[in-house]
Order: C-alpha cells, then sequence, then structure tokens
C-alpha cells in the first residue's frame, strides 16, 4: 500500500507546531514547512517509503506508530527502530539524497504529516536552533544503535528485555511505572532481535518471579531495582563472557545500516 493524502480538521501548520522538533520554531520557519506539507494517512502495513526509493521528504508521526525495517545478514527482515507521536523519520534521506536502505512499515493505522524535502532544507538553512535540534535527534539516534548493537550482539534475551522495559520507563511521561509498548510482542521481539516465543517466554518468566504485570501491551513494572541489577550483572566483567568479533559484526550488519 501506498501513503495516501487525507484532510483534516486542524491545519497541517498547527500539527507542525506541536512536533517537538519544531517547537519554538518561528513563523517564518512554519510558513516555510506549511508550504510543503500535508497529512497522510496510512493502514495496518502500508509502507511509507520502500528500500530503493528516492527520498520524498521527511516525516512526523502525529498518531499510532511506524517501524523501520532493514534485513539481517541472512536476508530475514528486521525492525530497527519504533516511531511513536511526535517522531520524527526521514531525516537521513533528506540531508544525503541517498535511495532508501531501509523501508517503513504503519503498525496499526497512523497518521502522519510528510513536509517535503526542498522545504526542510529551506527552513534548516533558514533557523540554526532547528538545524542543531535535528543534528542532536540525530546522534541520539546513533548512539541508541551503538547501545543496541551492545546489546543485540551480547546480551542474554533476558538483559535485553529488561534493558528495554528501562528504557521505555525513562522515556515514559508516566508516574505509575507503567508502560505500553508502542507496537505488538512481535515487532518488539524484532526489535531486540529475539523471536516471538523466546520474548514472551521472558516476560512470563519475570511475571512469575513478581517483577511484571503484563496485560496485553501494557506492562506494569512492580521491581524496577531487580531490572536494573540484571543489566548491571550482565555488565559485569566477571560474570559475562566477552562476544565474539563475528557476532558484533553481524549485529553491526543489521542495524547500523543508516536508518532511513
Amino acid at each position: 500500500m501506498r501513503v495516501r493524502a487525507i484532510v483534516q480538521t486542524a491545519s497541517v501548520r498547527e500539527a507542525l507546531a506541536t512536533m517537538p522538533m519544531l517547537r519554538g520554531c518561528t513563523d517564518p520557519v512554519l510558513d516555510v514547512l506549511e508550504k510543503g506539507a500535508q497529512f497522510v494517512r496510512l493502514s495496518s502495513g502500508a509502507s511509507v517509503f520502500e528500500r530503493g526509493s528516492v527520498p520524498s521528504g521527511l516525516f512526523f508521526v502525529r498518531s499510532g506508530a511506524v517501524r523501520l525495517m532493514s534485513l539481517c545478514p541472512e536476508g530475514r527482515p528486521k525492525v530497527v527502530e519504533i516511531f511513536e507521536p511526535g517522531g520524527m523519520f526521514g531525516e537521513i534521506g533528506v540531508f544525503t539524497g541517498q535511495r532508501y536502505r531501509t523501508w517503513t512499515q504503519a503498525i496499526g493505522s497512523a497518521v502522519l504529516i510528510q513536509v517535503s524535502r526542498e522545504r526542510i532544507l529551506e527552513a534548516v538553512a533558514m533557523d540554526t536552533a532547528l538545524s542543531n535540534r535535528m543534528l542532536a535527534a540525530v546522534c541520539a539516534r546513533i548512539q541508541r544503535l551503538i547501545d543496541a548493537i551492545s546489546s543485540t550482539a551480547s546480551g542474554t534475551a533476558s538483559v535485553r528485555v529488561a534493558s528495554y522495559l528501562l528504557d521505555q520507563l525513562e522515556r515514559t511521561t508516566r508516574g505509575d511505572a507503567c508502560i505500553v509498548l508502542p507496537a505488538p510482542k512481535k515487532a518488539i521481539a524484532s526489535l531486540l532481535n529475539l523471536t516471538p516465543e523466546t520474548f514472551s517466554r521472558v516476560l512470563r518468566s519475570l511475571m512469575e518471579g513478581g517483577t511484571l504485570v503484563v496485560g496485553g501491551r501494557r506492562i506494569h513494572v512492580r521491581d524496577r531495582a531487580r531490572l536494573a541489577g540484571m543489566v548491571s550483572a550482565e555488565s559485569d566483567p566477571g560474570l559475562s563472557v566477552a562476544p565474539t568479533t563475528a557476532g558484533i559484526s553481524s549485529a553491526a550488519r543489521s542495524i547500523a545500516t543508516p536508518a532511513s
């Protein structure tokens, strides 16, 4: 499926102004972005852009979620990253002009704001602060990919899940130690380089141990200290085995591809 433009009551300009990356932009900058922006709607599984296609612009998630996909060395599709409301993707294609080496799919129905490449480049040239925020966002994504390489190359399944849950807790604005998985468990398992069965088995074990309460995609972390202890124990040189060079190389190839 392809992206389809839609008309909504809220203006594109109003929606753009609510995106975290664009907060603080001046009216002239928003004017430029608005000229190249449109709402798009995707049904579940629809493709935003495909591997090998020419970059068309930058995307902001207004509602729903989108997964960024890549190919493992074995040729299997793998979830590299999940973008939630307020998230931005496609920036690497915008700034390099190179064809996409990844592809994206909607997780359930989703509404995006697409801004043309030309308007993004014009806005960045006008607004140094916006340029710096985008650079910081790209650097943050690189750091997350480095962390993911480290985790998936050597961490046990339990440690990968514990690390992911702790990261989600840090990102949530809720104060009740509850998180809602941004995608079905199958997609989260792929993100962690685990089979769905292994991911479910780890969650079940943590539930039985009293660390978690799981209801569908909603997870209540009852014992955050235990999750942190699992990660700390794995990172202790005296308690873990150094990953092989081949393992690191394989993981790096699978997720270190330019994201979008």
